[in-house]
């Protein structure tokens, strides 16, 4: 019966391009992420090196779906990066909306290109809870981390061990800096923290379900055609 065959086939297409469609928007309505790199000028850790650089990454979500003419404010912040070392083997992790940062003044914008035309002035945290992880260091928990362009930067519960910038802190307006927003699929967990680690997205319950559909209709053409 070539033309239920047919029927069938151009059904499957129909749905898979569906879904596609669907992932893709999916995809676009990710969080957004900007990352900043800095210098070490000294280190109380033993495991994180001086005149080595370091990454501080921002993630936010605001319910957009592109990354032009936006404008992220504290509420929107969803979690914190550092990586250390050029090998980026020490890393911390704190989910702001389990733990929100302890202070925030500014926002970061976007003009209609998706350039990143504003910064947050400053971001600071006390995570507490359950919210945060740490790879490759030893330190007392949890860690204070300071993004407002005073040293130092990073430090353990205590605050006798200390990371600082060359640069004299996280310089949060100095734009080029910072990497231009771009689209987030990973966790806020310790998963994030291993060095060359790239987020994997998934689909989501819709695009599944085309997928399943999709793939329920091809196999119905094999039987047919057995």
């Amino acid at each position: 019966m070539p033309h239920l065959r047919n029927r069938c086939g151009a059904l499957a297409a129909v749905l898979l391009a569906g879904a596609a469609a669907s992932f893709g928007s999916g995809a676009a309505a990710a969080p957004y992420a900007t990352t900043y790199t800095g210098t070490i000028s000294t280190s109380d850790f033993p495991e994180i090196h001086s005149g080595q650089t370091y990454t501080v990454t921002f993630v936010f979500d605001n319910g957009g779906t592109s990354a032009a003419g936006q404008v992220w404010t504290a509420a929107h912040l969803a979690c914190t990066i550092w990586r250390m070392n050029e090998a980026r083997n020490v890393g911390f992790v704190q989910d702001l909306v389990l733990s929100p940062a302890s202070a925030v003044a500014g926002s970061a914008t976007t003009d209609g290109a998706g350039v990143l035309t504003g910064m947050y002035s400053e971001i600071t945290g006390d995570p507490v809870g359950a919210s945060f992880s740490s790879s490759g260091v030893t330190h007392t928990m949890p860690a204070h981390w300071f993004a407002n362009s005073v040293n130092g930067v990073f430090a353990d519960a205590s605050q006798n061990r200390s990371v600082n910038d060359a640069s004299g802190g996280v310089q949060m307006l100095q734009l080029t800096r910072w990497s231009p927003p771009q689209p987030y699929a990973g966790p806020c967990t310790a998963a994030v923290l291993a060095p060359g680690a790239t987020p994997v997205p998934t689909l989501g319950g819709v695009s599944a379900a085309l997928l399943s559909v999709v793939l329920a209709g091809l196999g119905a053409v094999r039987r047919r055609r057995g």
